[in-house]
């Protein structure tokens, strides 16, 4: 199976960069990187050390509804794009041990019972498995030390 990576578009990037405001209506944040362990959310790569970067509470939800949860993510400052990740392969922001993967249905739900947190290394196997399902169109994939949302996973075909 191959999977997708989906990063947050680029319209709400760029909205977020011009000052647009966040899902909870603030602002974002500027702040400088340590170099350590600031994932953009648009080019699925960390930010680099003394890279200025951006913090927005954002919804990757197309509505609200119960299940769209809002939380922080960063980006970088200045704009930047995701080259496609290899079949077989991470996005290279990905560098924990372990993620909370969960399943969505088609109208952006959690199909319960698809959460929980998985070790990096099965995470590939576990994706092919929830999107094998007929019930799941995404899986989000989402930090398992703070619950932030890094990207959507989707199969292809």
């Amino acid at each position: 199976m191959q999977i997708r990576f989906e990063p947050m578009d680029l319209v709400t990037a760029t909205h977020l960069r011009n000052a647009g405001l966040d899902s909870n209506g603030n602002p974002p944040e500027q702040q400088t990187s340590n170099g350590i362990g600031v994932p953009c959310r648009v080019c699925m790569k960390m930010v680099g050390k003394d890279e200025p970067f951006l913090v927005a509470g954002w919804r990757p939800f197309s509505a609200t509804h119960a299940y769209a949860e809002t939380g922080p993510v960063f980006l970088h400052a200045k704009e930047c794009t995701a080259d496609p990740v290899p079949s077989g392969a991470l996005p290279e922001f990905l560098e924990s041990p372990d993620y909370i993967l969960r399943g969505y249905d088609a109208d952006e739900r959690i199909v319960y019972g698809t959460g929980g947190v998985i070790k990096l290394e099965d995470m590939l196997a576990r994706m092919e498995e929830l999107l094998s399902q007929p019930n799941i169109e995404a899986v989000h994939i989402r930090s398992s030390r703070n619950n932030c949302y890094h990207c959507k996973a989707t199969k292809v075909g």
